[in-house]
């Protein structure tokens, strides 16, 4: 079909293409700056690199999978500037991406705001607000050995979900 006055092809293309990148938006507690809500869980590690994010994109799909209401995200303390490609690759195999492409800093009203703050090392009081930190400190290395922390971690998770589904 071709365009009438009404509608001219670029109106169109700019209205699928507008739809294409609304579908693909993502959940607005994962964009930098966002508000954190009752509905939001932050992982927290060193570098917002590692563990944390693959807590968040772990939690995610069991989320999803569970039809729970609640989205992770990953921070960090002491930010690196990306998400180490040993990481990525373990991901990957598991068919998830990290939870976000480029590491964040966890601030004191993200930790005052959501659900719960899980932490995998220390998270500075000025940056806990009023937050009460739940440690998973006995997960190995994931950059030494991906499955063993990704094994701990989802292992957390489980026991997490099993305590937000009551």
């Amino acid at each position: 079909m071709f365009p009438t006055k009404s509608k001219s092809l670029p109106g169109i293309l700019l209205a699928a293409s507008l739809g294409w990148l609304i579908a693909i938006a993502p959940h607005p507690a994962l964009a930098q700056g966002s508000d954190v809500n009752n509905s939001t869980i932050v992982f927290v590690c060193l570098h917002g690199s590692v563990k944390s994010q693959v807590a968040a994109a772990h939690f995610n799909k069991v989320a999803r999978e569970r039809g729970l209401p609640y989205t992770a995200i990953s921070r960090g303390i002491q930010i690196h500037n990306s998400v180490p490609a040993g990481i990525r690759d373990g991901l990957s195999r598991d068919g998830l991406a990290p939870a976000d492409e480029v590491p964040h800093q966890l601030t004191t009203a993200e930790a005052s705001g959501a659900t719960r703050v899980v932490a995998f090392d220390a998270v500075p009081d000025e940056k806990k607000g009023t937050s009460d930190v739940t440690y998973w400190s006995d997960v190995p290395p994931a950059t030494k050995d991906y499955t063993a922390a990704r094994t701990a971690i989802t292992r957390h998770i489980d026991e997490l979900v099993s305590t937000l589904a009551r």
